[in-house]
């Protein structure tokens, strides 16, 4: 089968293949899937899970590593142990990192990874809901434990994340405030549902942002630091940015009276299910920045380089049953 593999482990976000390698075999407890979409995150290449390093076991990664993790499909085989799914039922999920990823003809799922698809929601949307919807709903309501009437900082609200977070935010009654780069970016955070966007590249947040109870960043470095003194006491921090040795220290959130959390978001069909459903509702607008086919997928990479890019790529691994063509959707 055709799949979209990391080259070389140590060699950054480029090492991007497309290939042939063997279709996988499911156990009686997985579920085989035809992948029709898959979200791409432009990092994967340099996360732990690449193949450079041994699996929780000890053991190294097989190769070929198959990017993408969060994808839509149809199921194509059920395992003799698994339960709640048929062939032929559209699915969409967040395979776990330390497996093979989506990006390819089928994938091997376990059935805890995935739920259905309405039949309002299509495969290009659903795709991207499961890595970013999911995580800015955990950030949110798992980490920070947003409440209604609350003001929250998105930093990064024109990202894959960001675009998701302003609108669960805004959905749960919370006032929004969203950092981006450039007109184009702040003039999205406002559509999406941001009472202020602030620009980066022009004012810094701590100038015009008023007090917060709840920032949640998705940028780090620069902005995540600054993020500290500017939260009052009894706030809470949540970021994604960076790896595990990068986590907020509890000792520093301690001293400044604070929450900080730091969190890689974790498959939660039943989470997924009720984000599903506000983008069903037409709550939750998806925002898809570039769609490519899976034989571009280094392309998608190479491109992404030298872009700003507003909400998700999506690699179209097989046309989706009675939808129209959106490979070129810009």
């Amino acid at each position: 089968m055709k799949a979209a593999w990391i080259t070389a482990p140590r060699a950054g976000d480029l090492s991007i293949s497309v290939g042939d390698t063997d279709a996988p075999v499911p156990t009686e407890g997985q579920i085989l899937v035809d992948v029709e979409t898959v979200g791409l995150t432009f990092s994967e290449p340099t996360w732990a899970t690449n193949g450079s390093l041994p699996l929780p076991d000890g053991s190294m990664r097989p190769l070929p590593v198959i990017i993408g993790h969060e994808f839509a499909g149809r199921v194509a085989r059920v395992g003799s142990a698994t339960s709640g799914f048929a062939v032929g039922d559209r699915v969409f999920g967040l395979i776990d990192f330390w497996r093979n990823g989506a990006a390819a003809e089928q994938a091997n799922v376990l059935p805890g990874e995935i739920t259905h698809v309405p039949s309002a929601v299509s495969s290009l949307d659903a795709c991207t809901l499961p890595i970013g919807a999911l995580t800015a709903w955990q950030a949110l309501f798992d980490f920070a434990h947003l409440k209604k009437g609350e003001t929250v900082l998105i930093h990064g609200g024109a990202g894959a994340v960001g675009t998701f977070a302003i609108q669960l935010a805004k959905d749960a009654g919370a006032r929004v405030i969203a950092t981006a780069r450039g007109q184009a970016a702040t003039a999205l955070c406002h559509a999406l549902g941001a009472e202020h966007a602030i620009d980066t590249s022009a004012e810094r947040f701590e100038d015009v942002a008023g007090q917060v109870d709840v920032i949640f960043d998705t940028v780090g470095h620069e902005l995540l630091e600054r993020s500290w003194s500017f939260l009052q006491r009894g706030g809470r921090l949540v970021t994604i940015s960076g790896e595990a040795e990068d986590a907020p220290s509890p000792e520093r959130a301690a001293a400044l009276g604070i929450e900080a959390h730091w969190f890689i978001v974790e498959p939660n069909p039943k989470q997924l299910d009720q984000i599903v459903k506000k983008v069903e509702e037409g709550r939750i607008v998806v925002q898809i920045d570039r769609c490519y086919p899976l034989s571009d997928a280094h392309k998608a990479f190479v491109e992404a380089e030298n872009r700003a890019r507003q909400g998700k790529t999506i690699l179209v691994v097989r046309e989706p049953r009675a939808q129209s063509s959106a490979i070129n959707r810009p």
